[in-house]
């Protein structure tokens, strides 16, 4: 009888030990405490160019190329998981990219543009963020939360306001060109996600200095620094926040 106790403990033992071996781990995909999701939106893609310059330039390859620099440079500060709305070229709907943005449950979505403007003096550069008071009422189905999903930014745009004007700073400490600054803004993008959103229009196309430096490898990974470094300040900003005692009731 007692061999035959010590044999059943012995097989129960041998079986918590295989499933502890086999069972799924966890906590291994699940995301440490502190890290946040980047969404990189490069803009246009595929028949959709965005702006053209001379010599061929097409917006939607540079945005591209500043989307992967970004992703690097955030994916090596071991704080931050980034996604790209597209990784190649070729087209994606605005409401395909609010969608994956979403659903990959994005922390913070960046959308990089370029203009097209043709002026004698350089565009600069301007970060958007939607604001409710441009906002159009447009009426749209509900989102998985039962709220139409053309409102879903009303609960982000204050932390989107900040995020545009940590990246309006960075980029001017980053860079020798003039900026419209920080503005608001009802663009479709912006006003679809859940998360704190901003658009960013790096110069223009047909300006000739603005084209040059836009292709430029060493501008390039300017801009992408100048872009991580708002997202972490962001992100420890985020958690000062947080972590910050509740005001006493007096």
């Amino acid at each position: 009888m007692r061999n035959d106790l010590r044999y059943l403990v012995l097989v129960l033992l041998s079986l918590i030990v295989a499933g502890l071996c086999f069972w799924p781990a966890a906590s291994l995909s699940q995301e440490p405490v502190g890290i946040i999701k980047v969404i990189v939106d490069p803009g246009h893609g595929g028949q959709d160019t965005g702006a053209k310059g001379t010599g061929g330039l097409a917006e939607k390859n540079i945005t591209l190329t500043l989307a992967r620099k970004l992703v690097q440079l955030l994916e090596t500060t071991g704080t931050v998981r980034a996604v790209l709305s597209r990784t190649d070229d070729y087209k994606v709907s605005l409401d395909d990219r609010a969608g994956l943005a979403n659903h990959r449950g994005g922390d913070v979505l960046i959308s990089l543009h370029l203009g097209d403007f043709f002026a004698p003096v350089p565009a600069g550069f301007t970060v958007y963020y939607w604001s409710p008071t441009i906002s159009s009422p447009i009426v749209s189905p509900p989102s998985n939360n039962g709220q139409p999903w053309d409102q879903v930014q009303g609960a982000f745009w204050e932390q989107s306001r900040k995020l545009a004007t940590l990246m309006q700073q960075e980029l001017s400490l980053a860079l020798p060109w003039s900026s419209e600054g920080v503005l608001q803004t009802d663009l479709y993008l912006l006003r679809r996600v859940q998360m704190p959103a901003v658009l960013i229009e790096l110069g223009s196309l047909n300006h000739p200095e603005e084209a040059a430096a836009l292709q430029k490898p060493r501008f390039q990974e300017i801009v992408a620094r100048a872009l991580a470094e708002a997202i972490i300040k962001f992100r420890n900003m985020q958690e000062k926040e947080l972590l910050a005692p509740e005001p006493k009731p007096e």
